[in-house]
């Protein structure tokens, strides 16, 4: 992988959220808070100091860096140019891990955001904690069998193989597959980075949060730090939805690169858009949507291996 594209990653992540919001605003016939203002969120939150909770322990001092580390790891592992290179006969077990190793990077972020907010002794963000937890237990199954639907498409195991592309032809041949995959996928990418139907970002209603919930008592720069990684996590799985749908192109790695972000950043259109025309939906609902998504990726994969 080459670390410009790594480093330019990781510098554009804040810019997708703004372009969210500015789609939204722009839905709501408001002038929007600018597509940087991200950046000038997170650079002021970097000069302030970070207070604790009396209640809180080492781990709340520790997990919100914890959690930025595990997804700076997952941006490291995944494959920017969209090149699938030889893999070494030592590292073939590794590479074919690779896929799952993402997924479960991503999950460790959550998973520290969530004892941070536990170790907080606060019952509020303990229910904001218990929602986060149900709903990345019931999205789980549906990654899964998403990997083996790109298993069996792709015919690769590791992520640079799943994301390299595929033969053009697939797309005339299983098109409705691969729409659902990409549906699915989509609704699994507004459930973890905490975006309408299933979260609200913007709420500070007490019965309805969920992400802000956790992190109610972190400032400064520990508050900055969940903020970007908030918006890397974004960028990654908005990248994983346009790589997995893309096939291979015959481009050099720098336009591959800028179709992939050109990709996410049409990803963040669509989410302002449907932030901007659905409703948060009830917390009894959320359940059975995420089973249908569970249901759309299977129906996906039966439908390429018997057609």
């Amino acid at each position: 992988m080459n670390i410009a594209y790594f480093l330019l990653a990781l510098l554009l992540a804040p810019f997708f959220l703004g372009l969210v919001n500015q789609t939204k605003a722009f839905f709501a016939g408001r002038r929007g808070p600018g597509l940087f203002r991200l950046y000038f969120d997170l650079a002021k939150l970097l000069r302030k100091s970070c207070p604790r909770a009396a209640t809180s322990t080492w781990l709340f001092d520790l997990a919100p860096s914890i959690a930025l580390a595990a997804t700076l790891l997952a941006a490291l592992v995944f494959p920017w140019s969209l090149e699938a290179g030889p893999t070494d006969a030592a590292h073939a077990p590794l590479a074919a891990l690779s896929s799952v190793v993402f997924f479960y990077l991503l999950g460790t972020g959550r998973f520290f955001t969530v004892l941070g907010a536990l170790d907080t002794g606060s019952a509020f963000e303990g229910m904001g904690a218990s929602r986060e937890v149900q709903f990345s237990a019931l999205v789980e199954p549906a990654i899964f069998v998403l990997l083996g639907f790109l298993v069996l498409l792709t015919g690769g195991d590791s992520l640079a193989d799943l994301l390299a592309g595929y033969q053009t032809g697939i797309w005339a041949h299983h098109a409705a597959p691969l729409l659902l995959a990409g549906l699915a996928f989509f609704a699994i990418l507004l459930s973890e980075c905490c975006r309408v139907p299933f979260d609200d970002p913007e709420t500070h209603l007490e019965l309805t949060m969920i992400h802000e919930a956790m992190i109610l008592d972190n400032a400064g720069p520990d508050l900055a730090f969940i903020h970007y990684g908030a918006a890397l996590k974004f960028e990654l799985l908005a990248a994983f939805l346009v790589a997995m749908l893309l096939p291979a192109l015959p481009f050099a790695s720098a336009l591959r690169f800028a179709l992939l972000m050109g990709g996410v950043g049409a990803t963040a259109v669509a989410v302002g858009i449907v932030e901007s025309t659905l409703a948060r939906m009830r917390f009894l609902k959320t359940p059975q949507v995420l089973l249908a998504t569970l249901l759309l990726t299977t129906l996906g994969a039966l439908l390429f291996v018997l057609f």
